[in-house]
């Protein structure tokens, strides 16, 4: 069987685009989303004959009725026209690095919506339909021997529109005579046949654009898609100030997001979890599935200020819930997935800490894995010294989960004020807490983390297997705020290191095991700005990181927020900026994206509870591996 690379890029994009809907038909009240948009484009395209492509004399036409849009075919490119805009577009060349060796001119050939330029080993198509003309390449075989390069396709354009390479190096952004941008080109991720993330990335040398993909130990055949956002997830009976999205986790195709600040009755700031399952026909704007409270909720009990799930399994934080009337004792409530799927309810058990007293906000960060679930409790007191804080881990009862404290108590020979346990993550037997406010030598609030590995007899009481710590770390930088792990690496983030522009830092466990250790590697933000706050939330998944940066400024929206997802190159993780930053079409100022961010598979979860004001949403992002989609516009 032939191995195919295919990389799927469209460069007609969807509402307020060039080329595009009209704003007034796909605006961002539309219920379908962006991404979603293009894949019904396709589909109607196929069965619209206003969208087939016919030959004539000057090549191959096809007419967009619903843009008012031109296209011309030929052996020279594809041309794009309306009333106030031209644009050409042609693949010049493919190989590896500068090594690029031309494209032939070929005749096109039209089938129905589908124009198709083949060459020897790479097929260029495009398909057309109300939202635009998608643009895509298939290569049947590797193209060339890469001699350590990466794979690169270069494209050459001309026009009345100028085009300018964005901060980052994630989008080329397209711009009228005004100066006012019509189009981004952006978001491109790759993975190859053994679904190993790749690195992907875009160039711009004077008129022509380089789509670059490093496939280093790649298994081919490799698949380059955008990432794109699939879905906006909002509740139902949201209101101002609910929060809707200070936390969110993802399992699998299931989504649950946390409103803590939601009133239930009369109870003010009790708080809510929404569900979310993925629909059969794939991600798309909804309300939820089931909606999660506490059976003994009460006003400002914060639940849902910390949310995680792993599978049928999600549990719920309530950080200052009363315990025997104690406020701020604070508790995490369990949910089993019933059998016929998930449905309002509340809880299966409720977790506490045996030893819980006044504003300890046992409940602050959760973290579920199998039977095992962790929680964090910043504000514990350890030996009379205050705010040290502690990880409780609850294994569940060969019965289920029922009402419990503690089957180990995790505790770090910590100080005052470290807050121990503000962060939490669990995989297998691996846990990861966080103590941002650590002071590391004379650096005030530098912040460790730090790795417990379960005992061979099981979870017990226990100081860490290992502390990790920032080389050459400063004061303030909050290492350790936020914390993930996927068994054998480690991610934390330090929101205030670099002026505040922040930054994450990988662990990788080293042969012998967990053991005090600095970072492998440092993950920034190539256009990082002071206050952007990268890595106040981070999530991993194999081989790919997530890091938020919920200050950050995009366009003219001040903390409109941004995510930024890592994929480790073939040879381990290093010192490195982003792969892709997503963002929220039509965003807006103040929504705070990235406040929380979760990630399974190829598919991302994100909060940005300060959407509408504080309303809150979540947002969910994939490649065509989630949905087959064309790449997300940023604002």
């Amino acid at each position: 069987m032939r191995k195919a690379f295919r990389l799927t890029a469209a460069l007609i994009f969807l509402a307020e685009a060039l080329f595009c809907i009209p704003a007034t038909a796909a605006s961002s009240q539309s219920p379908v989303p962006a991404a979603a948009q293009t894949q019904l484009s396709s589909l109607i395209g196929q069965e619209n004959s206003q969208y087939y492509a016919r030959t004539t004399r000057t090549g191959i036409l096809a007419n967009n009725p619903a843009q008012d849009l031109e296209t011309v075919f030929s052996s020279a490119g594809a041309s794009f026209e309306n009333d106030s805009s031209r644009w050409r577009v042609a693949l010049r060349g493919y190989g590896y690095g500068d090594a690029v060796m031309a494209a032939a001119r070929v005749t096109p050939v039209a089938s129905g919506n589908r124009v198709e330029y083949r060459r020897k080993n790479l097929t260029e198509w495009y398909v057309n339909g109300p939202g635009g003309i998608e643009q895509g390449f298939t290569f049947s075989q590797r193209p060339a021997s890469r001699h350590g390069s990466p794979l690169t396709l270069s494209l050459s354009f001309a026009g009345n529109l100028s085009a300018s390479l964005e901060p980052g190096a994630e989008a080329i952004a397209l711009s009228d005579s005004n100066g006012h941008v019509t189009l981004r080109y952006s978001g491109l991720t790759a993975s190859d046949s053994a679904g190993r993330s790749l690195r992907s990335w875009i160039e711009l040398r004077g008129n022509e654009f380089l789509l670059r993909v490093d496939d280093a130990g790649a298994d081919y055949p490799i698949v380059v898609d955008p990432t794109v956002q699939l879905a906006k997830l909002s509740a139902s009976d949201g209101t101002t100030g609910n929060w809707f999205g200070y936390s969110i986790a993802i399992s699998g195709s299931t989504v649950v997001v946390g409103a803590p600040q939601a009133s239930i009755g009369s109870n003010t700031y009790q708080g809510a979890a929404y569900v979310f399952v993925k629909p059969a026909s794939g991600w798309a704007n909804m309300t939820q599935t089931a909606k999660l409270t506490a059976s003994d909720g009460a006003a400002f009990n914060y639940f849902g200020g910390a949310v995680s799930i792993d599978g049928g399994t999600i549990v719920v934080g309530a950080f200052d819930d009363y315990i025997n009337s104690v406020p701020g004792a604070g508790a995490a409530y369990v949910y089993v997935q019933p059998a016929g799927g998930w449905t309002n309810m509340t809880e299966t058990a409720k977790l506490t800490a045996s030893d819980g007293i006044m504003d300890n906000f046992f409940g602050y960060s959760v973290a579920v894995s199998g039977n095992t679930i962790v929680v964090g409790e910043p504000h514990q007191e350890v030996n009379n010294v205050y705010d040290v804080g502690a990880a409780y881990v609850f294994v569940e009862p060969a019965g289920g989960w029922s009402n419990m404290t503690q089957t180990a108590k995790l505790t770090s020979n910590g100080a005052q004020g470290d807050q121990f346990g503000m962060s939490v993550a669990i995989n297998g037997s691996t846990i990861v807490a966080g103590a941002p406010y650590k002071e590391i030598g004379t650096n005030w609030d530098q912040g460790a983390a730090y790795v417990f590995v379960e005992p061979a007899g099981g979870w017990i009481d226990m100081t860490p297997t290992a502390e990790l710590t920032v080389s050459g770390g400063a004061a303030n930088q909050y290492f350790g705020s936020a914390v993930a792990t996927n068994g054998s690496a480690v991610v934390a983030g330090a929101p205030g290191a670099n002026s505040y522009a922040g930054a994450a830092y990988v662990f990788v466990e080293p042969a012998g095991g967990w053991s005090n250790m600095t970072e492998t590697a440092q993950l920034t933000a190539s256009a990082g700005l002071a206050n952007d706050l990268l890595g106040w939330s981070v999530a991993m998944s194999g081989n790919t990181i997530v890091a938020g940066a919920s200050h950050a400024q995009i366009g003219s929206n001040t903390w409109a927020g941004a995510l930024y997802m890592y994929v480790m190159p073939a040879g381990g993780w290093k010192n490195m900026t982003q792969s892709v930053r997503l963002v929220v079409s039509h965003g807006a100022a103040y929504q705070d994206l990235g406040g929380a961010v979760g990630i399974s598979g190829n598919v991302v979860a994100a909060g940005a509870y300060g959407t509408s004001s504080y309303t809150g949403a979540g947002y969910v992002y994939g490649n065509s591996a989630a949905k087959k989609a064309a790449p997300a516009l940023e604002p």
